[in-house]
């Protein structure tokens, strides 16, 4: 699968990772208008604690970006599904936690 005839040219990766990025720019701030609209609070993440926020916003891109580069490596695609996995396990974890910190302070 990492072989150069599969993979996909530069430019369309760098269209597709734009692509992505937007749409989920753009389901966060839906998400954040619905939640508004529901709860009356605003969606903000400086209310998680920045022991767990901090390295999770340097490690977990790391952990996505460099699990590309060694599928590329290796040709190996446990790597991707690896990062997959870590990355919804934090985005559930992310989620749990602010709905416990909202339920809380209501």
């Amino acid at each position: 699968m990492a072989d150069e005839d599969w993979l996909l040219p530069s430019p369309a990766w760098t269209g597709i990772m734009v692509a992505i990025t937007a749409l989920y720019l753009g389901l966060f701030a839906l998400a954040a208008k619905t939640w508004r609209e529901k709860t009356g609070v605003a969606l903000r993440l400086d209310v998680l604690p920045k022991r767990a926020t901090v390295p999770l916003a340097v490690g977990l891109p790391s952990i996505l970006v460099g699990s590309a580069f060694v599928f590329r490596f290796t040709g190996s695609p446990v790597w991707l599904f690896a990062a997959s996995l870590i990355g919804a396990a934090a985005s559930v974890g992310f989620h749990l936690a602010f709905v416990r910190l909202h339920r809380a302070a209501a």
